[in-house]
């Protein structure tokens, strides 16, 4: 009987700690907010068992860590994806473009691109949506003689993409950049034109792209109006943009955005409902190679940049 009578003592004192500790003082809780965190700090006063008065207090905390991260350089995965069995390696399929979180501006050294290209005269084939990289690796391994650059937007695709560089022995003419386009392309451009020599755009593919299918999603399409100003703005006369997809409505999607701007882009099918039999550069992607071993149709083509010079859009419009 004694022992009982001390533990249920010990349990009364247990529990009279546990009421005095929260009516005392209360610590620091953050709410993630952004880069910045909001702290409520909640001060309370006792007297006996009456709290007399609450004070509450917010303070804002950013962290120059914090600041600093982005999708694309966010702390690496305890676990990432293992390179072996390639198409066996499984990522996320999705993302939506139009989030604040990939509005962001991709983090670029400051000698970029000149610290991962050897050679900046000769011509730069850009793969807009690489995923994996597998179709610019082909192209690099089998057709030398060129800069290769991939962007994507899933940062676990675009940091495999850029693991399988070193292992394949091409350091030094394909690059992966993860990235938005419709956000970081122009500033890419910029930056590996002021460094290049001779090195022009040969060749833009835009290939199986995210069809982001439900009619409030289309304006998540890679895409856009600004996109292809933007090629327009750097592209030489004659450089080709290569599309495709087994999904008729993008292809036709895209292939309309471009034609709007028919001063600077002339398709090579007059036709608009007529496609591409074959794959104009010759290596399938991935994807491509699956659709086809289904039998099932892919949508091409390609427009070539004319001679005309590009202008903003309201240069045009006051002229």
């Amino acid at each position: 009987s004694s022992v009982i009578v001390m533990l249920k003592r010990f349990i009364l004192a247990a529990m009279w700690t546990l009421i005095a500790s929260r009516q005392s003082v209360r610590a620091l809780r953050p709410v993630s907010f952004g880069s910045s965190r909001l702290v409520s700090l909640r001060l309370f006063s006792t007297n006996d068992d009456n709290v007399k008065s609450t004070e509450t207090t917010t303070a804002t905390i950013t962290t120059a860590e914090e600041e600093e991260h982005t999708p694309w350089n966010r702390p690496p995965q305890e676990n990432p994806p293992s390179s072996r069995n390639n198409n066996k390696t499984r990522f996320r399929q999705h993302v939506n473009p139009l989030s604040k979180l990939y509005q962001m501006q991709t983090p670029l050294s400051d000698t970029w691109p000149t610290d991962v290209f050897d050679d900046m005269t000769i011509p730069l084939h850009l793969d807009i949506g690489c995923s994996k990289g597998g179709f610019l690796i082909e192209m690099a391994t089998h057709q030398p003689g060129k800069n290769y650059l991939g962007l994507e937007i899933r940062p676990s695709v675009a940091e495999y993409a850029q693991q399988r560089v070193a292992k394949r022995d091409l350091t030094g003419t394909l690059n992966f950049v993860g990235c938005n386009a419709n956000v970081d392309l122009d500033r890419l451009l910029t930056r590996y034109d002021s460094a290049s020599g001779d090195g022009l755009i040969d060749i833009v593919s835009i290939q199986f792209p995210d069809p982001h299918f439900k009619t409030q999603h289309a304006k998540r399409r890679v895409v856009t109006p600004s996109l292809v100003e933007t090629l327009a703005k750097f592209m030489p006369a004659s450089a080709v943009v290569f599309l495709q997809s087994d999904v008729q409505d993008v292809l036709d999607d895209m292939r309309a955005k471009f034609r709007e701007y028919d001063q600077y882009f002339q398709d090579e099918i007059s036709d608009d409902t007529e496609y591409m039999p074959e794959n104009y550069i010759g290596v399938p992607t991935e994807r491509e190679t699956s659709v086809l071993d289904k039998g099932l149709p892919v949508f091409r083509t390609i427009l070539r940049r004319t001679t005309t010079a590009y202008q903003k859009q309201e240069e045009e419009e006051e002229q």
